[in-house]
């Protein structure tokens, strides 16, 4: 193999090693970016810029292929809606919090039985489909604290549903991805294109 070639096997073991041992600071860093536009979006609406007005609304166009982006069924921030209604936001923001606590347990939180995840599923499924088929749940108390029955959700109810989903999914998803990682080579050793030194035999002790 020419030098160059190398080189550049060599360029990509490390970047791949590097990829490995810092994936969870990637990840977190890439959801995060996904997040900020979601916000973003309403400050330049607020503006009154034309041209960060202009850039707003592509961003909002992008995010339409997440959500629904009911008005009334999403939060208001500079006086303007989020991109993404507000369960998603609840979902990705819930999911990011995941994220950055599980740097905190990933060395102790094991893959965890797929039942316990579903069971994190049904509280978001219970308030969407409910509203879906119209059916009444009780969604709020009263002055006389008497529950108050309703088909359609509220956003109190999307933000508590959504984040339970969202955080539960970090750390349903973050182990399997710690553990594909976790298995891959860190070390310069493994480079399949260096020849790893020979250590020299030992002598055979005499026989006693």
């Amino acid at each position: 193999m020419s030098s160059v070639g190398k080189k550049a096997e060599e360029r990509i073991v490390d970047l791949i090693m590097m990829l490995a041992k810092h994936w969870l600071i990637i990840f977190t860093v890439l959801v995060l970016l996904f997040i900020i536009p979601i916000v973003g979006y309403s400050y330049l609406m607020s503006t009154g810029n034309p041209l960060l007005q202009s850039i707003a609304h592509v961003i909002f166009v992008l995010y339409k292929v997440t959500c629904h982006q009911l008005p009334e069924r999403s939060l208001f921030v500079f006086g303007y809606q989020m991109t993404v209604c507000s369960r998603c936001f609840a979902i990705y923001a819930a999911f990011l919090a995941g994220c950055v606590a599980f740097a905190f347990v990933r060395t102790r939180l094991k893959i965890w039985s797929l039942k316990y995840f579903v069971i994190i599923c049904i509280p978001m499924a219970i308030d969407g489909f409910a509203q879906l088929f119209g059916v009444p749940l009780p969604r709020g108390i009263g002055p006389g604290f008497e529950l108050i029955w309703m088909t359609e959700s509220t956003n109190l109810m999307r933000i508590v549903t959504g984040s339970i989903f969202g955080f539960g999914c970090a750390l349903y998803v973050l182990p399997y991805l710690e553990e594909i990682f976790g298995s891959a080579p860190i070390s310069p050793a493994a480079n399949p294109g260096q020849q790893q030194p020979q250590q020299p035999a030992s002598p055979e002790s005499p026989a006693r």
